[in-house]
């Protein structure tokens, strides 16, 4: 039986560890900018604005764009893609589809919104929980669609699957600012978190693998076409 591959190709684990740093420290500054805030900001501000002039013209359709982020909704799809993954023998898909987003939310509910302290009608707010919710289902989409896809095409099929997370996350945040769950840029530094985070997640789930792979097994990999394990 060939060896699964990886949930982050061999060649492109330096980059994904790249952009896992930028990630956090972006949001480490963006953190360390709206610490103890209570209050918008100018960039806040603006992003009321923005999507204000948007909604207004469609009254009653900011809510249901939210529901991707609630509980339900994503607990079914993370089932869904689990499931998936197990049928197709994909269990590292499975396993960060359990634990990349509750690690991310985990994280950033007991451990980064009481550090930062920033908050939004009296509640903590910075990394927006909504968002963070999302974008950390978003990124296990991504990554198991870019470790399922067939030889050569896996690069086309990534692109297309981080555009649309990409637009599908735009479309949400608009819609939690718009219900003032949140100042942008509580959202955009839960983008950055939740990002990161599930590169994290990924990168550990391909370590531990490797690690509880057999000698023999290790051996095989090692004469095995690089496409195969990628």
């Amino acid at each position: 039986m060939p060896p699964e591959r990886r949930l982050i190709p061999i060649h492109l684990t330096r980059p994904a560890a790249v952009t896992a740093v930028v990630c956090f420290a972006i949001l480490a500054a963006m953190g360390a900018a709206v610490a103890g805030d209570t209050t918008a900001g100018p960039v806040d501000e603006a992003g009321f604005a923005a999507v204000d002039a948007v909604f207004t013209a469609l009254p009653g359709v900011a809510d249901p764009l939210t529901l991707a982020s609630r509980p339900v909704p994503v607990l079914c799809v993370l089932a869904a893609i689990a499931a998936v993954a197990l049928r197709a023998k994909r269990p590292r898909i499975a396993l960060l589809a359990a634990l990349g987003p509750v690690v991310t939310v985990a994280l950033n509910t007991w451990a980064l919104k009481p550090l930062i302290d920033r908050t939004h009608d009296g509640k903590l707010a910075f990394p927006s929980g909504h968002t963070a919710t999302l974008v950390s289902v978003l990124a296990v989409l991504t990554l198991a669609i870019a470790a399922h896809a067939p030889p050569g095409k896996r690069r086309a099929h990534t692109a297309v699957a981080a555009a649309t997370a990409l637009a599908l996350t735009a479309i949400a945040v608009s819609a939690i600012i718009r219900l003032r769950y949140h100042y942008l840029t509580d959202t955009i530094g839960a983008v950055f978190w939740a990002v990161g985070a599930v590169l994290a997640v990924a990168a550990l789930i391909d370590w531990f693998a490797r690690r509880r792979q057999p000698v023999g097994d290790a051996r095989s990999v090692a004469k095995t076409p690089v496409n195969a394990v990628e």
